[in-house]
């Protein structure tokens, strides 16, 4: 990598523009900004690789140089950020002050095309993210279900879970989600995810990317030779075989899923995996939106959109099948169930008005998590898409364990 492209960006001072809904510009009526400085010195940083952590670069010897900031007049300050460098770690902090939850890091870039090409994640996610691989030692007479083995590189958990796991058919990856209890909606989401409510679940595994055209085409070919159904094609064939499947029955997908030796996900399941055991409103955080484009696109494109367990795309690319049952008042009705105890496993109502629609996540209108719809499971919608998890029976000791620390 060539020194002056490394040097251009680090001195160059980033105005940015990110939609606090993630959906375009802004509806609220433009503000004049003042609070911004005419001009900024931004020191030259020591060339590093792309891939390399800001925080890990020498601090910068060369001579400070000043770059004069332009800011729209008509901008809005609630959208806007400046990134700047002086040789620490990166900050991307809102023109009129920010909340902790409004600050970013870089953690890449890229500058083959030009200083504006970066990706930042919030430092909110990132101090809470856990990483795909564990520190801990494998668990005594633990084995995985027939079909499944451990990705023994990405080590274990403190409970000796592997943190990474592979499904031989289908030849996805697969998380690991601790036992323990989590957040379900929000009070101040719209009304069919109100309450929040506080449940308990037990061990289980999520696929790290969505099932992509790709995956399904191999589950209606596996299907075809065994002179089976064949399953319906997704309505988006001619996408890249990367992308997600799309358009797939609630039942073809269920399918599927143990076709693959695993279930589709409780919508409980979904929200622990996206928003982690503290309940973020997205995997990035609780600040504003770091994904701009609904533009459907292959699994794991968007670095910022993975979760604390290492899982990708739970806010945007494709809404997802759920296997609970629809209920606009689900919510309401578990918490005022009368018990004290938190629910286990809560996996939605058994019984709902509308018996045909199920529950689906993620592509909110804001991103946020706790953001649910109920579409008829017999139809396929050429928005939604799947994923599987992998339910591993608790072992009685951890259980318990768990459930006094959390």
């Amino acid at each position: 990598m060539r020194p002056t492209d490394l040097r251009r960006f680090f001195r160059f001072l980033f105005i940015v523009s990110i939609c606090s809904s993630g959906c375009g510009p802004s509806k609220s009526t433009p503000a004049p900004v003042k609070a911004v400085p005419n001009t900024v010195t931004v020191p030259a940083a020591v060339p590093a690789t792309p891939a390399q952590n800001p925080s890990t670069t020498a601090k910068p010897k060369a001579r400070p140089v000043e770059r004069k900031s332009s800011v729209p007049s008509n901008a809005d300050p609630k959208t806007l950020f400046m990134v700047s460098s002086n040789g620490q770690p990166m900050e991307v902090e809102a023109v009129r002050g920010t909340l902790p939850t409004e600050r970013f890091e870089v953690v890449a870039a890229d500058l083959r095309y030009d200083s504006r090409n970066f990706v930042v994640q919030s430092s909110q996610a990132s101090v809470q993210s856990q990483q795909l691989y564990g520190t801990g030692q494998k668990r005594s007479g633990f084995t995985l279900p027939k079909g499944f083995e451990e990705v023994k590189e990405n080590g274990y958990s403190s409970d000796g879970l592997p943190m990474c796991i592979l499904c031989l058919k289908t030849g996805s990856k697969l998380a690991l989600v601790p036992a323990g209890t989590c957040i379900v909606g929000s009070d101040a989401g719209p009304e069919n995810s109100k309450p929040t409510i506080t449940v308990y679940l037990d061990t289980y595994y999520m696929e790290i990317l969505e099932v992509t055209i790709q995956g399904y085409e191999k589950y209606r070919a596996d299907q075809r030779e065994k002179k089976k159904p064949v399953p319906p094609a997704p309505s988006n064939p001619s996408s890249s075989p990367q992308t997600p499947a799309l358009g797939v029955p609630w039942g073809v997908a269920g399918n599927y899923a143990k076709w693959a030796g695993m279930e589709l996900p409780t919508e409980a399941e979904f929200e622990k995996a996206a928003r982690g055991p503290h309940g973020l409103r997205t995997p990035w955080g609780d600040g504003k939106a770091l994904i701009s484009s609904r533009t459907l696109s292959a699994t794991g494109s968007f670095p910022s959109d993975r979760s604390p367990y290492g899982i990708y795309d739970l806010a945007g690319n494709a809404m997802e099948w759920c296997s609970d049952l629809y209920s606009p008042t689900s919510h309401a009705e578990a918490s005022g169930s009368g018990t004290k105890e938190v629910p286990h496993n809560w996996a939605g109502p058994k019984k709902v008005r509308e018996m045909n629609f199920r529950v689906v996540k993620g592509n909110g209108k804001d991103w946020s998590i706790w953001d649910r719809q109920g579409k008829d499971m017999g139809k396929g919608h050429p928005e939604v898409g799947f994923r599987c998890v992998l339910r591993i029976a608790p072992d009685a000791k951890t259980a318990e364990s768990s459930r006094s620390i959390q």
